[in-house]
Order: structure tokens, then C-alpha cells, then sequence
């Protein structure tokens, strides 16, 4: 069974840093202790950028993985991006991993009053504010491409947030920044169970810097196989402590290698493997069945966001949650696909009005809104109480699959039916059954929808169909609607409502007295009286889910992996599923936990 660990009830929980102001600099009232000196930039440079030789790093080409334990205020962080600005002039797309443990995390004035500080920190903490938008808890992953650097922060206590690490070899740290609060006063971020986590998540000769010197840090890292120097501390400290661990021949990671990935299919599963791959320096070329892209579901003319949380602390939950605000993150740098409008929810029965009463008791007031149902009336139109997500809108499909693979390193090939593979000593053969094979690929993703089914089990398969209605309609809306079924805003003169959900089909064909159903349930469930079912247009799709509910995502024997099951949320779930499978083929530290991981692992149902 696999297990998330957080030390949160659900993703939406929050804990920022508690602080009381002296001189305009924070200390902490929890641990009676200061977040850093006021010489910061000196001190973090002595503390942790020399010890672990990040200038040497950078002359060397190396790509990089920094773990700190202690986000605080991001200053660390930010330290560090203007160090890596300044001295790196590596072409490579992304090569500063940096991977961040805290159980609060700072609001923006909070930082934004530090930085008043520290003027020379201006330029990149504008750069990180502007994308630092905490909306969950756990796992967040954050692109600054201007940096070359990429940010994993966990919100999470150290040692679930460590554990959750555990077990994926990608997640493999090079450079500690050991940065909890005094000893005396933090004892569980300096216990051996941390020390020894540690351990486990060095890379071969990982180093690491802490500005204590107590006598059981230094035991506890020279236990779990770190040489530990007691040097001069910064400052007004005596000394301080750096080392680094100890050769282990077991431990030998893949890095700095260009790779050149195969992909099977161009749906959103796809084009999110293929998005996720170039950023971090692949070379990747699509394998389409059709002659277009996004050929299948993902090919719709037009679909919404899915935000159907949980409120719980299942991995589930915390998937749900990770990837819609990723996927929201990485869609609202492409406008002409993707129209943030926010999306509304109105209740049809008791399950759906449970789901908006656990949203509106988060007390999350900057994700969600409860309306009335005078207001909802009013402004829409329905008779109901309603429950508006401020963050999503709608989008369009195929437009989306298309901009997340419009990259220079991205060739898509049309026309091409897979078949088989074939390892040819390092590399893989892709074989076609209408086209020559095509050589050299060091790795292969299988993102073909229903096709799947050839190579992992417990996938279930139904037909999807949605209507289209011509011409004024009763609601007019200007953002998606879901309830028991949803119904889009109008495109190009057509209102789309969705879907069927027909577990038992002979052919994929457009069915219209399905079509006709659907459009009596959605005004029954929606209380209206939409029109057009002479004239109505449909689409009809293979809808791809798991036994489980989870979708499938991982490796599935050595260089080959896969990702679907996907079922109705394929646009939250395609980007961070994407970004997950090209981590492990990157070697850089997965945005997910390894306990999510188990429970999307691809030959989960195999007997």
C-alpha cells in the first residue's frame, strides 16, 4: 500500500512563519531564534555556497541538485539564484535543481519587507515572487527559466517531507544546506532519523554546510557516513560544520546527459511528457497514429479544468490537488488556449452539495467563493446555491497539445503506427507497422490512450460523447459549470455540454439518441431548458481509466515508460504527470512523492 506522508489534514491547510519584527528583520517567536544575521548574503555565501563548492560545480558543467532543509524566508534561495546568475554561463536549458523542506512557508509581504533589506536581492526575488503563488501545501514545482534553475518546494515537517523523497533514485541530493533553527530549541530537524535520511538521499560525494557545530550533528552525520570538519564560523560563531560523504560505489547516477526520447502519441499525456522533456535539454520526437495532433480525447474543440478536490490526506487528495494548480500554472502562459475565467459549481443532489459544503469549511477564501442562491441566480441564472474556484477556466484541446510541443527540439511525425520496440545494445528501436523503424533513442514514452492496454493491465475503457447546440440558448455563460455533468461557454455560435459515460459500447461511432439523453439530464440536473437537439453537432472519444481511479504514470521496464489513465482529468493531470516521468528520465528529483509515485506505478494490476 502506498503512503504520502504529510503533516497536514488536507492540501488546502496552510502555516506560514510565525514572527515577531526587531530591527526589520524577522525572529522566530516558535523557537526564540533568528532566521539569519544581518550580514545575510555573507553569511549564507560562507555557510553553504563554499562549502559546497557551487563555483567549482558551475566551472566543472555539472548539473547540480541543492537540498535545504529550512526554506524560512526563501533567502537562501535567493542567495543562491543570484549567485547562479552571476557565475553560470552553461548553455544547458535548466541545470540548478534546488529542492526546499518547510513546514511554514512565507507570505509575500513577509518576503517582500526582507527583501527591503537587501537591495541586491531585488532582481531575483522579483523573479521568484512573480511565481511564487502557493495555493497547497506538500510538492510545488517552479520554473524560472531566466535562472536556469528549477524550485521544488515541499511544504511539509523535515521528516515527512524527507520520507517522501525515499525510494525514487532521481531524488538524489549533491549539496545540503542544513538550516533548521538552533539544536537546543528544533530537536526534530536534527534527530539521527533525519541524519540518516539524509544519508539515503546523497548522491556520491554529496557535501553539505550548517552553521552549528553541536557535538551530536557532528556524531549524527559521521554515523550515517559523512566526513565532518569542524571549521570557523561566521561571524560571531566560533565554528561551524561542512563534510562530505563518504565514496559509495552503489551510488551511481546518470547525469549530465543529453537525451534523445522517443514518444508514442500527441494527446495532452503526450505533449506534457514532451513539454516537461525539452526543459530539461532532451531531444524529442512524437510518433502520431493520424495526420493531426491530439487526434483522440485530447482532440475535443473545446473541454475545462476538473478541480474536483478532496479534503482529506490521501494520496489522492494530494495528487488532485498538485496537478490542477501546475497544470493551471503552465496553461496561463498560453492565452490563446487557455481562458481563465474560474469555473462554477451548482448542486443536483446531496453528493454534489457535501462536495461544496467541504470546499466552502477550508476557509480558503482566495480559492474559493460561495454564492447564494439570490447572487447565483442573478448572475447566472440557476436556481441554486453555487460554488465558484477562482483559479481555472476553459480550454482549447488541441490548441493546448499543440503550444505545449511548439519547441525546436520537439519533431512530430504524422502517420506513424506504432508496434513494437526493440533494445539495440544503449539505444531503442521504435518499429512502425507502416513505416521504417526509427533508431537511436535512449528512452521511450507510451502516451497513446486506449492503445495502452497492449502493455499494462487494469485499464478500463469507455465511450465519452459530447453535444454541441446551435444558436441562443437559455444560459449564456462565460465560464464552465459543472454539476452532474457540465456545460461549457458558447464557441463559435455552439454551446458544448458533456459527457455520456457508456461503459458498454459496440463501436465508437456518434450515437445521437445518447446525444439526446444527455441533453435531458443536463437540464434536469441544471434546472434549464437548453434547445437544439435537431441540429445538435457530437464528438465521440475513448475515455481511458484505471480500476483504481488513479491514472498510470511511471516506467515500466528499464528506458521504457508509460502514462495514462487519465480518465475525465486529463488536462489537470497530463502536466505533472508529464513533468514526473521525464524527472525520472532526467534523473532530476521528482515534483511528486514517492508515495503518489507507488500509487500511479503503471504495473500496479499486474498479476
Amino acid at each position: 500500500m502506498s503512503i504520502h506522508h504529510s503533516c497536514f489534514k488536507n492540501p488546502f491547510e496552510e502555516k506560514h512563519q510565525e514572527v515577531v519584527w526587531k530591527d526589520n528583520l524577522p525572529y522566530s517567536s516558535a523557537y526564540q531564534d533568528r532566521f539569519f544575521q544581518d550580514d545575510a548574503i555573507s553569511e549564507i555565501t560562507n555557510i553553504f555556497i563554499e562549502p559546497n563548492q557551487l563555483l567549482e560545480r558551475i566551472k566543472n558543467g555539472s548539473r547540480v541538485h541543492i537540498g535545504e532543509l529550512g526554506f524560512g524566508f526563501g533567502i537562501n534561495f535567493l542567495v543562491t539564484a543570484k549567485f547562479w546568475l552571476e557565475n553560470n554561463k552553461n548553455s544547458d536549458s535548466l541545470n540548478l535543481e534546488y529542492l526546499a523542506i518547510d513546514e511554514a512557508l512565507p507570505t509575500k509581504a513577509q518576503i517582500l519587507k526582507i527583501i527591503n533589506n537587501f537591495p541586491e536581492l531585488k532582481e531575483v526575488s522579483n523573479i521568484f515572487l512573480n511565481s511564487y503563488d502557493p495555493s497547497h501545501n506538500d510538492s510545488q514545482r517552479i520554473y524560472f527559466p531566466s535562472l536556469k534553475i528549477r524550485l521544488t518546494l515541499i511544504q511539509n515537517d523535515v521528516e515527512s517531507g524527507l520520507k517522501n523523497l525515499l525510494g525514487l533514485a532521481n531524488n538524489q541530493i549533491d549539496a545540503w544546506y542544513l538550516d533548521g533553527f538552533d539544536p537546543s530549541k528544533n530537536k526534530s530537524m536534527w534527530s539521527n532519523s533525519i541524519f540518516q535520511y539524509i544519508k539515503f538521499l546523497s548522491a556520491n560525494n554529496a557535501t553539505f554546510g550548517t552553521f552549528t557545530s553541536a557535538g551530536f550533528v557532528k556524531r549524527g552525520l559521521k554515523k550515517f557516513g559523512f566526513k565532518v570538519n569542524k571549521v570557523k564560523g561566521f561571524g560571531r560563531k566560533r565554528h561551524k560544520l561542512t563534510g562530505i560523504r563518504s565514496p559509495n560505489p552503489t551510488v551511481n547516477i546518470e547525469r549530465n546527459k543529453k537525451k534523445k526520447i522517443g514518444i508514442i502519441g500527441s494527446g495532452i499525456a503526450a505533449s506534457s511528457a514532451a513539454y516537461a522533456a525539452v526543459q530539461n535539454g532532451a531531444d524529442v520526437e512524437i510518433f502520431e497514429l493520424s495526420d493531426d495532433i491530439a487526434a483522440g480525447a485530447s482532440g475535443n474543440p473545446i473541454a475545462a479544468m476538473y478541480p474536483r478536490f478532496s479534503a482529506n490526506d490521501s494520496p489522492y487528495s494530494f495528487l488532485t490537488a498538485q496537478s490542477y494548480f501546475f497544470a493551471e500554472k503552465i496553461y496561463s502562459q498560453l492565452p490563446n488556449a487557455y481562458k481563465k475565467t474560474g469555473l462554477l459549481f451548482s448542486h443536483s443532489n446531496d453528493y454534489q452539495k457535501q462536495w461544496m459544503t467541504d470546499m466552502k469549511n477550508l476557509n480558503r477564501e482566495d480559492l474559493f467563493e460561495t454564492i447564494d442562491k439570490q447572487k447565483m441566480k442573478k448572475l447566472y441564472g440557476f436556481e441554486s446555491n453555487g460554488l465558484l474556484v477562482k483559479k481555472g477556466g476553459y480550454l482549447f484541446p488541441k490548441l493546448i497539445c499543440q503550444e505545449l510541443t511548439s519547441h525546436p527540439n520537439i519533431k512530430i511525425s504524422y502517420n506513424y503506427c506504432f508496434n513494437s520496440w526493440f533494445k539495440n545494445k544503449s539505444k531503442i528501436d521504435i518499429h512502425f507497422s507502416n513505416q521504417e523503424k526509427k533508431s537511436g533513442f535512449d528512452d521511450l514514452i507510451i502516451a497513446n490512450g486506449s492503445s495502452l492496454e497492449r502493455y499494462v493491465s487494469g485499464l478500463k475503457i469507455s465511450k465519452g460523447q459530447l453535444v454541441g447546440l446551435k444558436g441562443d440558448q437559455q444560459i449564456d455563460l462565460d465560464l464552465p459549470i459543472n454539476s452532474a455533468g457540465y456545460i461549457l461557454p458558447k464557441v463559435d455560435g455552439i454551446t458544448w455540454i458533456g459527457s455520456t459515460h457508456e461503459r458498454e459500447f459496440e463501436n465508437i461511432e456518434i450515437c445521437y439518441e445518447a446525444g439526446r439523453e444527455l441533453i435531458k439530464r443536463t437540464n434536469k440536473n441544471f434546472n434549464v431548458s437548453l434547445q437544439g437537439s435537431d441540429d445538435m453537432q457530437m464528438t465521440a472519444n475513448l475515455r481511458v481509466s484505471s480500476k483504481d481511479r488513479l491514472p498510470l504514470a511511471g516506467k515500466i521496464e528499464k528506458n521504457i515508460y508509460a502514462i495514462g489513465g487519465l480518465g475525465s482529468r486529463g488536462f489537470s493531470l497530463g502536466p505533472i504527470l508529464g513533468e514526473h516521468v521525464a524527472s525520472l528520465i532526467n534523473n532530476s528529483p521528482s515534483p511528486i512523492s514517492s508515495g503518489i509515485a507507488l500509487a500511479i506505478e503503471p504495473l500496479r494490476f499486474k498479476d
